[in-house]
């Protein structure tokens, strides 16, 4: 693995993104019932204070990724609340909601939820395919399996007990046979994809650098290994952003092709991901090398055909690299 020291992050600065991570995400959280009425207020202000933030940022020589995504994180941390305390009239199949909000609403939504029905694949089935707004239905899915990771017994899931993102008595997860097989069994091929790239993005935050997390993924079954190296490099970009350049421009790493060209789809759906929230974020990007210049280029294309499309597909690019 030749090149593993050009993508490697120093431990401390690595360690305290994490942890703003998880304070951001928090920061978002309400803890209570949340009328329908706020759930579009609130996801509409935390996305116009990350709209704002961009040229700020960039005014002093940033590239404006990390307000952005501090936005995203706060709206995913209020989505768990709308999961966790769930009222009839919550929806996030509401046009009042802003559209650049609801990827990451459906995410937060989904986690939580999954949280609230313990498990149970029938339920959660029924809430996200009778709350969910139906271009962004896969989102909720997705975010259903950053739990899974969550719950697992062991290590992480005690400090996530200690950083209070769970309760220490909480239960474990659903039984790990065959990585999770009983559980993915209940639902079609393509949301097993999603909850197996929500695994993944938790499986980054679990571990110490990625090449340890992509080394866990490679060690699932083969059919999980890509969509959870996605989730590792998606993740992986959003804690990261302020080194966004140097990811994009060293990320042809040392593994198989299929996992490298995950890895680089993961990264490129970031920066996607961050233009569907705060659209022209990457009109005013301006790569510093070859490779990254490529990467930004695929994401501009793909987001294009987002707005064609109306909604961004679900941690999945029309035209993937190879």
């Amino acid at each position: 693995m030749a090149k593993r020291k050009d993508l490697s992050i120093p431990l401390i600065p690595l360690a305290l993104r994490r942890i703003n991570g998880v304070k951001t995400v928090s920061s978002g959280a309400v803890n209570r019932k949340i009328p329908q009425n706020e759930v579009r207020e609130t996801l509409r202000r935390y996305q116009n204070w990350a709209a704002s933030q961009v040229p700020e940022a960039r005014k002093s020589g940033k590239n404006g990724m990390q307000p952005l995504v501090d936005g995203l994180w706060k709206s995913e941390g209020f989505s768990t609340t709308l999961g966790k305390f769930l009222t009839p009239e919550n929806t996030l199949n509401d046009t009042g909601i802003p559209r650049e909000s609801l990827g990451i609403a459906h995410v937060g939504f989904g986690a939580a939820s999954n949280e609230r029905v313990v498990f149970d694949t029938g339920k959660l089935t029924e809430i996200a395919e009778t709350l969910s707004e139906p271009g962004f239905r896969g989102f909720t899915y997705e975010g259903m399996g950053s739990i899974l990771r969550i719950y697992e017994p062991g290590i992480f899931k005690f400090m996530c007990g200690l950083l209070g993102l769970i309760s220490l008595r909480a239960p474990d997860g659903p039984d790990q046979t065959g990585f999770f097989a009983k559980f993915f069994s209940a639902f079609p091929e393509e949301n097993q994809r999603l909850i197996v790239h929500g695994y993944g993005r938790l499986v980054a935050f679990s571990k110490l650098s990625v090449y340890a997390a992509i080394d866990e993924a490679m060690r699932l079954p083969a059919n999980r290994v890509e969509p959870c190296v996605q989730g590792i490099a998606f993740a992986f970009a959003m804690m990261n952003g302020e080194d966004m350049p140097i990811l994009l421009e060293n990320s042809a790493i040392s593994y198989p092709d299929g996992v490298r060209a995950a890895f680089q789809n993961g990264l490129v759906y970031g920066m996607i991901f961050c233009e569907w929230f705060v659209p022209g974020f990457l009109a005013g990007w301006t790569p510093e090398g070859r490779l990254e210049e490529k990467l930004i280029g695929k994401a501009r294309a793909e987001s294009e055909l987002n707005l064609k499309r109306g909604y961004p597909l679900a941690f999945q690019l029309e035209n993937r690299l190879q």
